[in-house]
């Protein structure tokens, strides 16, 4: 009897194996062509960072086409792209309290609105609109050159942080205010 029983616990114990081994290279796979970043913007009154997989352009047509206008977008490839803000900040007059948000973008050709949602659903393939904390407009500006990889980061223009976006030869920017 106790032979039946260790068989079966091995058996079991090599099929969880399997099936954890399978995930975690599929995982790997899919992190080795979009990988994972973080963005920082770090000063003396705040520290915010976003965490996201930037994909590769690879001769697509990404905005329209890959990326289409008008839906909404996880905001880079594989999980949720994140944000956290150890303070308050305010983007077009709106107020976004500390905490943390998945980042996610609805493209269009001219006008991108970007949503920070309450919600952390994993591999970013769902969205709930109930839960949106936050949305804001950001103009779309077209840039000379191409950027391989999708890009999130930070600037200062006019003395005021720049939250930044890029892929393709598209560029979206909006400001914001710490509180």
């Amino acid at each position: 009897m106790k032979r039946k029983l260790s068989t079966a616990v091995l058996i079991l114990a090599v099929i969880v194996g399997g099936i954890v081994g399978v995930q975690q290279y599929q995982l790997y796979q899919t992190k080795k062509y979009s990988p994972a970043e973080v963005a920082s913007y770090n000063n003396n009154a705040i520290n915010i960072e976003v965490t996201y997989s930037r994909p590769f352009k690879k001769d697509r047509e990404i905005f329209g086409k890959l990326v289409p206008y008008g839906k909404w977008w996880r905001t880079g490839a594989n999980e949720a792209t994140t944000i956290r803000l150890s303070r308050d900040v305010s983007f077009s007059g709106k107020t976004l309290k500390a905490g943390f948000y998945s980042l996610i973008t609805f493209p269009g050709e001219t006008e991108w609105e970007i949503v920070f949602n309450n919600q952390i659903h994993d591999w970013g393939t769902v969205y709930t609109p109930e839960d949106d904390v936050l949305r804001v407009s950001a103009k779309v500006e077209s840039l000379p050159e191409v950027v391989e990889q999708f890009t999130i980061d930070f600037s200062e223009e006019n003395g005021s942080p720049v939250l930044i976006m890029a892929w393709d030869k598209t560029k979206v920017s909006t400001p914001f205010k710490v509180l």
